[in-house]
C-alpha cells in the first residue's frame, strides 16, 4: 500500500496571498501530494510579527483564501502552543497524527541556506523530505547546500522553481497605503480584509468597531464592497486613495437612522427620504467619527444624489457605492466598461434617474442637476 504524501507548509501568513497559494498547487502537482497543511505560526522563531490582524482573523483569512482546493488546509498547532514554533517539534506531532503518510517540508531559499542552524536539524531530516522553492532566476547555492546537507545528515532535499513573488508585506502596505489588492490574494479573503479593517491605518480600526456596531450585516458587507472600489477607481483615476476609502467607510453611516433623524438634513419639499442618510451621514462622520477633511465629509453628502460642481473624489466614492461587485441591474455592466470616469458618471445618473422615473418618485434635484453639469461639460446627448 503505498503511503499518502502530506506537506507541510509553514509561516505566519499576514496575510496569506496568492503567492503562498500558487506555491502550494506548484508543489501538488509536482509531487503528487494527498494534502497541504498550512501551518500558522504564533511566535515564529526568526522575526517578530507586524501588526494589522489578530490571530484568528490570520487564520479565517486562511479558511477564506484556501476554501477552493480540497487538499488545502489550515493547521492551527503552532498557533496555541506555549513558546515559540519550532519546525522539529511540529513534525513529530504531525507525523503522529498522520503516521500512514510521508512528510514533505516546504521551505524557500534562505530557509535551506541557514537549515544547519536550526533545532535539531538531523531530526527534521528523517522525519520529512525537505521542499526548496528557488526563485527564478536566483543562484544562490540552493544546489550546493542540498547536496551539503544529504552528505551532512542524509537529508533528501528536492528543488522546485518559484511561481510568484509575491510577498505578504507587499500586500500589507498595500492595503495600509489604500492601494487595490484585487488580483493579489483570493476574491473571499480581499472581501474579509474590508469587513474588518484588517492591515489598514490604526486611527480606521474604532471606525471600523463602531461602524459594525451601528449598520446591519448586510449594510456593513455592502460597505466593505464600496471601499474596494473606491479605492480601484480612485487608483485608476488619480483621486487621493486614503481619502476615497474614508469616505467609502463611512459613506453609509447614517444609514440607520430613523426618519425623525434624518428629517432636519432634507433639502425638499415633501422630502426625499431615501437619500436623507448621505447629508446626515457626513455631518455624523464629523461629529461623532471625527472627520474634518471637507474632501471626504463632501463625498459623503452628495454619494446618493450627485449635484454639479463635483470633485474627482465626489464622483469616485458616488461610482463605487453605484457599482460595487455586489450591485446586480440592468446595465451595470455598461457602467463599469466605460473608459472615462465622466461617461461612468452620465450612465450611472441617468439610469438612476430613469429607475426613479419609472416607479414614479420624485427625483432629487441635485441629481438633475449633476447630469445637466456633465452633459453641459462632455457635450454627452443622451
Amino acid at each position: 500500500m503505498m503511503k499518502e504524501k502530506t506537506a507541510v507548509f509553514g509561516g505566519s501568513f499576514h496575510p496569506i496571498h496568492n503567492g503562498h497559494i500558487e506555491l502550494a498547487k506548484h508543489a501538488a502537482d509536482a509531487l503528487a501530494l494527498d494534502r497541504v497543511l498550512f501551518v500558522v505560526d504564533r511566535i515564529p522563531p526568526h522575526k517578530t510579527l507586524a501588526e494589522g490582524a489578530t490571530d484568528s482573523q490570520r487564520v479565517e483569512m486562511m479558511r477564506l483564501a484556501l476554501s477552493n482546493d480540497p487538499r488545502f488546509s489550515v493547521e492551527t498547532l503552532e498557533l496555541y502552543r506555549e513558546g515559540p514554533s519550532y519546525t522539529v517539534d511540529t513534525l513529530k506531532e504531525l507525523h503522529k497524527r498522520y503516521p500512514d503518510s510521508e512528510l514533505f517540508f516546504l521551505m524557500g531559499s534562505d530557509m535551506l541556506l541557514s537549515f544547519h542552524t536550526w533545532r535539531q536539524p538531523e531530526e527534521i531530516a528523517k522525519l520529512a523530505t525537505l521542499v526548496c522553492i528557488v526563485r527564478e532566476g536566483q543562484s544562490g547555492g540552493e544546489e550546493q547546500a542540498a547536496a551539503k546537507l544529504k552528505a551532512s545528515i542524509n537529508a533528501n532535499v528536492i528543488l522546485l522553481d518559484e511561481v510568484s513573488p509575491l510577498s505578504s508585506t507587499e500586500i500589507r502596505n498595500r492595503i495600509y497605503e489604500a492601494k487595490p489588492i484585487t488580483g493579489l490574494v483570493p476574491a473571499k479573503e480581499e472581501h474579509y480584509i474590508y469587513m474588518n479593517g484588517c492591515y489598514a491605518p490604526r486611527e480606521l480600526v474604532p471606525m471600523y468597531e463602531r461602524l459594525k456596531k451601528e449598520i446591519s450585516a448586510h449594510r456593513m458587507d455592502h460597505t466593505a464592497y464600496v471601499v474596494q472600489t473606491a479605492i480601484e477607481l480612485a487608483e485608476r483615476f488619480g483621486a487621493d486613495p486614503k481619502k476615497a476609502r474614508l469616505a467609502a467607510l463611512l459613506h453609509d453611516c447614517a444609514k440607520g437612522f430613523t426618519e425623525e433623524q434624518l428629517l432636519p438634513y432634507a433639502d425638499t419639499n415633501p422630502p426625499i427620504l431615501p437619500v436623507l442618510h448621505a447629508p446626515a451621514g457626513a455631518a455624523y462622520a464629523k461629529q461623532v467619527y471625527g472627520v474634518n477633511d471637507p474632501d471626504v465629509l463632501n463625498a459623503i453628502r452628495l454619494h446618493t444624489t450627485g449635484d454639479a460642481g463635483m470633485k474627482l473624489l465626489d464622483k469616485v466614492v458616488y461610482l463605487a457605492d453605484m457599482i460595487e461587485p455586489s450591485r446586480k441591474y440592468d446595465g451595470i455592466d455598461e457602467i463599469r466598461r466605460a473608459e472615462s470616469l465622466d461617461q461612468m458618471m452620465v450612465l450611472a445618473l441617468s439610469r438612476t434617474i430613469w429607475y426613479i422615473k419609472e416607479r414614479n418618485f420624485e427625483v432629487h434635484p441635485a441629481t438633475l442637476r449633476a447630469l445637466r453639469d456633465l452633459e453641459d461639460s462632455d457635450g454627452t446627448i443622451l
